[in-house]
């Protein structure tokens, strides 16, 4: 009796969303936002939590005898102490801060903000796992080209998205239709070998999701595993990487994987339905 109470006044159209940011890989998390935001203006009932990752492994290097510093404008070498570190991560901090509230307020999205120090893949793991939509960028991110295009804005990133099964795979894909704003010429599906033995299946799915235009579909080799996916998103030029957050993924080595080898933002998806009454594209 309890729980069937409980559930009813806590219907699942009421649960907020919990999407998570996390901040501190870029100067100042701006493009991480940018790419957020259409989740954030699809649903109300949507919490937005930015975890600003001070990584273990960088403040170690920093301290360091050895440690310099090479000015990108002027060529010159400086020491790069822990000193020195602590005052630029702290204003990275600020910068990410003040970001995530601008677009909070643009929004209307509750938020909260707090920085972790600790092992990266720890603390990306344990953040995936507590919310609904992580959200982060890699170790390396892709330089940006140095001139944009006439107009002064860059194409909107292609999204690819990873699918190894069906049920799973759904939320992935309608967290993907939400980024790319509709937009199936955006979208690249990458489908597992084991998962287009089923492509009567996978087609239904596409065509529920996304009817006026199918997106485009890359089936991958079998057994290889999440390097597969990676590889196949370098090889398409994918500007964001949309993946479910499942058990296998959040292992260590692939989460490795994952910050190591991609050039673009990561969208690890756990949980991820359609509300009631949705807006369709």
């Amino acid at each position: 009796m309890t729980t069937k109470t409980t559930m009813a006044a806590n219907p699942p159209e009421k649960v907020p969303r919990r999407i998570a940011v996390i901040l501190g890989a870029g100067q100042s998390g701006r493009n991480l936002l940018d790419l957020v935001l259409p989740l954030l203006t699809r649903d109300r009932e949507i919490e937005m939590h930015g975890v600003f990752l001070e990584e273990a492994e960088v403040q170690h290097a920093a301290e360091l005898p050895f440690v310099q510093e090479l000015c990108r404008v002027t060529f010159s070498v400086r020491e790069f102490t822990s000193e020195h570190f602590e005052r630029a991560l702290t204003l990275r901090m600020r910068t990410a801060q003040r970001a995530l509230a601008v677009l909070a307020r643009r929004t209307g999205v509750p938020h909260s903000f707090r920085n972790i120090r600790g092992p990266a893949v720890r603390l990306l793991r344990e953040t995936a796992r507590l919310s609904d939509i992580t959200v982060f960028e890699p170790a390396r991110m892709m330089a940006p080209p140095a001139t944009r295009p006439l107009g002064g804005r860059r194409p909107p990133p292609r999204i690819a998205v990873a699918i190894t099964d069906l049920e799973a795979g759904r939320m992935a894909l309608l967290a993907a239709v939400h980024l790319a704003e509709g937009d199936a010429g955006r979208i690249l599906i990458l489908a597992t070998a084991e998962l287009a033995r089923d492509r009567p299946a996978l087609d239904r799915l596409l065509r529920e999701l996304l009817p006026a235009q199918p997106p485009r579909l890359r089936i991958l080799p079998p057994g290889g595993g999440a390097l597969g996916l990676v590889d196949a998103a370098r090889a398409e030029g994918a500007g964001l990487f949309v993946a479910v957050a499942t058990e296998e993924l959040l292992e260590p080595p692939n989460l490795q994987l994952l910050r190591e080898k991609l050039r673009c933002p990561i969208c690890l998806v756990r949980q991820w339905h359609e509300r009631r009454n949705p807006s369709i594209y």
